[in-house]
């Protein structure tokens, strides 16, 4: 008789997942939250983000190729601090804030506990964005559903007909839709600090660690209390960690340790221990990392790279830069504000990283290669080049390339003007019986012709055609 049994659940106590926490389609210990973007939720976990993970927004510079082990080694010395630039890495915190402000308005209107703490906490809260209407939120719904269904299939089959009349999916309510030109009404922000729902933690006193984790446990345990009749979710977003209102007493190591047992406090109440009287409660972190732990000169004199070792901390870690703070990007990716750098990927309690195998917008969907996600969490060979863009109402996430005609905003049906050589008037045509013989000159060599666009194509077909028609009568007239 095998002793492996599969392990079950009693129908009595079975729950239907909360708001905006789904299964994950694959085998995974722990289900899926929304980061707000479902572009960045594919590009994570193929539709959310793993729960009991840490997940940093990390700037970087110019086209955010740099990898994780150079974010912070200019300070060390040698050739690399001739190169290193504050402002450009400072320019990239306005989107690593940005892209924190959409998981915490996801937390808000899937009615989840959501803590935030760091500098200027209730203000960084009250310029959150609001959700769309139902009409607009629907219409980029379904946009963003079809670029994805569009980028699964090849094009010559994208125009065909279905064969068999098929079942149309309800809509995933796991993301919100969010609209950049509205912000969140003070109403909902006072209803969520009246319910519980959020708890917002400025950082005004030296010991900055110590407050953000009695606030992070306060949170915790009222989870643990309200687990047994319903299943929360708790969202802790953390604000420029590491910067001086983090650190402004503290060392770096500080900084790690406080990093490590938040991770262990947020697994295990993702994922308790066999035996335990507590179900899972699902949680996730995000945080947006300084750019002042690039500038640790005091952990930079012992050889200790900050930023790199708070990375090795996080399960998943985007880097975003500006391109308006470096010369020339914004020219070339005009349509573009900056790019986009996948670090890592959550994988927990998986062999394989879900990112590779699950996420389109990477374009490594195959699994051809699963071993190349050894190295800077699954950025393998074959991903796709990612950017971001900020249109009017919202954030949108496309694979980095040059604009139409490499380059050039408006697209071109005919070439310029001043491309199209003038036409050339015909050449007279020599009299075939000459009364006197030619006299003898030296063949020169013909000059080819520069491409000048269609119309000089069209100049050489005629000119051909002629020349062909003119030899056809001179053989008729020899004959």
């Amino acid at each position: 008789m095998s002793a492996f049994r599969r392990r079950t659940t009693a129908p009595g106590h079975a729950r239907a997942p909360p708001e905006g926490v789904k299964a994950a389609p694959y085998d995974a210990p722990v289900p899926l939250l929304s980061t707000g973007i479902a572009a960045l939720d594919d590009i994570m976990c193929g539709g959310g983000v793993l729960a009991g993970s840490v997940l940093g927004f990390v700037p970087c510079a110019g086209t955010a190729n740099e990898p994780a082990a150079m974010l912070g080694a200019p300070m060390l010395g040698g050739d690399l601090s001739a190169t290193y630039n504050d402002a450009t890495y400072s320019a990239a915190e306005a989107y690593t804030d940005l892209f924190l402000g959409y998981f915490t308005a996801q937390g808000l209107a899937s009615h989840h506990m959501n803590v935030v703490i760091g500098d200027s906490a209730d203000v960084f809260v009250h310029q959150l964005m609001g959700q769309a209407e139902s009409t607009e939120a629907n219409e980029n719904d379904h946009d963003v559903v079809g670029d994805m269904e569009r980028m699964k299939i090849a094009w010559r089959y994208g125009g065909q007909r279905p064969m068999a009349p098929h079942r149309t999916l309800p809509s995933s309510t796991l993301s919100s839709v969010f609209d950049l030109s509205k912000r969140i009404a003070p109403e909902t922000i006072r209803r969520a600090k009246e319910s519980r729902q959020l708890k917002a933690v400025s950082l005004d006193t030296d010991c900055a660690f110590e407050v953000a984790w009695r606030a992070i446990e306060e949170a915790a345990e009222k989870c643990r209390a309200s687990s047994q009749t319903q299943t929360p979710v708790l969202r802790i977003c953390l604000r420029s960690f590491g910067s001086p209102a983090w650190m402004d007493m503290a060392h770096t190591a500080d900084a790690v340790r406080f990093l490590l047992r938040l991770r262990s406090l947020i697994r295990s109440l993702a994922m308790p221990p066999p035996g335990s009287s507590i179900p899972p409660i699902p949680t996730i972190v995000s945080l947006s990392l300084s750019s002042y732990t690039y500038m640790q000169r005091k952990d930079a004199r012992n050889g200790v790279n900050a930023a790199h070792r708070l990375i090795h901390l996080m399960d998943g870690c985007i880097g975003l830069s500006s391109f308006a703070a470096t010369p020339g990007l914004s020219d070339v990716f005009p349509d573009f504000v900056g790019a986009l750098r996948v670090y890592r990927t959550p994988a927990i309690g998986t062999l394989t990283n879900p990112s590779l195998r699950a996420s389109v917008l990477r374009g490594m969907g195959a699994g051809s290669s699963l071993e190349s996600g050894a190295n800077e969490g699954g950025a393998g060979g074959g991903e796709n080049n990612l950017a971001f863009k900020i249109k009017r109402k919202r954030v949108a996430i496309e694979t980095l390339h040059l604009d139409t005609d490499g380059g050039v905003k408006e697209r071109r049906t005919v070439p310029p003007k001043a491309e199209v050589p003038p036409p050339q008037p015909e050449a007279p045509r020599p009299d075939p019986t000459p009364s006197s013989p030619p006299k003898a000159s030296s063949p020169t060599p013909p000059v080819p012709r520069l491409f000048a666009g269609l119309g000089d194509l069209r100049q050489r077909g005629l000119q051909m055609a002629q020349n062909k028609n003119a030899s056809i009568d001179r053989q008729n007239l020899d004959f």
